[in-house]
């Protein structure tokens, strides 16, 4: 499968969606796109809409992972505006597993590593492209050293069935995919991006209308919004 070809320069939506129900809307500033790769960029500050639990009963004493790996089982939420932090550039590629995510720190600059998000593959949408996240993850310092991030969690989403245990052999390979690129410096890796720099001329974003907070593409009602 190839990727969607999208106008540098242009906006796109990223959704996630889980049993057919939105879970998350983040619009993307679009900075290279070919069918063998598509880059973006999400700003620090920028504006999305999520599935959250937050604040509602029984979540109070939950951080933040434990309160994610809930919403995921129990598919109890409601609409939360959240805003996007840090600054960040997105690399997907076709029929992969995960998504390599750079990030910034937004006040000095400075390179903070690569997050790899293993996810389902990345679909086409008619606003841009849908995926979902599968809970593990892979955290990669500017030094290239590298640890997992919610290795028990991923354990329990497939012991309990809330992911297909199908699942589990496809992010292995990917895995072992990502940790050959990270190795050999290919991929995501290759360091091509690391001086990256936001056109001054790209506005953040906005969400359009139809992935607003109580929008009607949500099923999950209204909850936390950022203050005007």
């Amino acid at each position: 499968m190839e990727l969607p070809e999208f106008l540098p320069g242009s906006t796109m939506i990223a959704e996630e969606r889980w049993h057919d129900l939105l879970w998350s809307a983040v619009p993307h500033r679009v900075v290279s796109s070919k069918p063998a790769e598509l880059i973006t960029y999400v700003a620090n500050g920028t504006v999305a809409t999520r599935a959250s639990n937050r604040g509602m009963p029984g979540t109070e004493s939950l951080n933040r992972d434990q309160r994610k790996l809930l919403t995921l089982r129990s598919r109890q939420a409601r609409v939360a505006e959240v805003y996007e932090a840090p600054d960040k550039l997105f690399i997907r590629r076709p029929d992969r597993w995960s998504t390599t995510i750079l990030g910034w720190d937004p006040v000095t600059g400075e390179f903070r590593g690569w997050y790899v998000n293993f996810e389902l593959p990345t679909q086409t949408t008619s606003s841009g492209i849908v995926s979902m996240d599968l809970v593990l993850d892979l955290w990669v310092d500017p030094d290239r050293s590298w640890h997992w991030k919610d290795e028990d969690d991923f354990r329990t989403v497939l012991e309990d069935g809330t992911l297909d245990r199908s699942v589990a052999g496809h992010i292995e390979a990917e895995a072992a995919d990502v940790l050959t690129e990270l190795r050999t410096g290919t991929g995501a890796f290759n360091g091509r991006w690391l001086d990256f720099h936001p056109d001054p001329d790209w506005a953040v974003p906005e969400l359009p209308e139809r992935y607003a907070w109580a929008s009607s593409a949500w099923t999950f009602p209204p909850g936390p919004r950022l203050s005007a």
